[in-house]
């Protein structure tokens, strides 16, 4: 499927996530790398024109949600009535991964971190954009784990 262009979208309201998902997915469309992919929603939940991605090593500390917080402090001011919708990329096997939860925990403590509303995180595996229920990584340890084997970076 083809990215729609702005205009075709721009006053379609995604006010579930049973409506955002299918519009991360269309945007988004397969994961080939590690990254983090930022869009806004308006105050009536409506895309707004940005779509930002940011690569991302394959392991979260603890201090990466403050310096997302600290990199979105600019597009902030402009947007304090936007929500924003974060969502990890990552190739590899469609299973979530510790690793991916640790990103999750991260993306999610930074969107609380920015004091602005926020959905998600959401994860996009191959072709599929899943939806993490929080209860899944808001506990998770910043610790490796042995289950975390594969290795997503090596594969560029």
């Amino acid at each position: 499927m083809t990215r729609p262009n702005y205009d075709d979208i721009r006053t379609i309201p995604l006010p579930t996530d049973r409506e955002l998902i299918p519009h991360v997915q269309v945007m988004l469309e397969q994961s080939l790398r590690r990254q983090v992919w930022i869009m806004f929603l308006d105050e009536h939940s409506r895309p707004l024109p940005i779509l930002i991605p940011m690569d991302v090593d394959a392991e979260a500390c603890e201090r990466d949600s403050a310096d997302l917080v600290s990199a979105l402090s600019c597009v902030l001011l402009d947007l304090e009535k936007a929500t924003i919708v974060m969502t990890l990329e990552r190739p590899g096997p469609i299973e979530t991964m510790d690793r991916d939860r640790r990103w999750l925990r991260t993306l999610r403590e930074a969107c609380v971190g920015s004091g602005m509303a926020f959905r998600g995180p959401f994860l996009l595996l191959g072709g599929e954009v899943k939806q993490v229920p929080p209860d899944d990584y808001v506990g998770i340890p910043w610790v490796y784990s042995p289950y975390d084997e594969y290795d997503d970076q090596g594969s560029f």
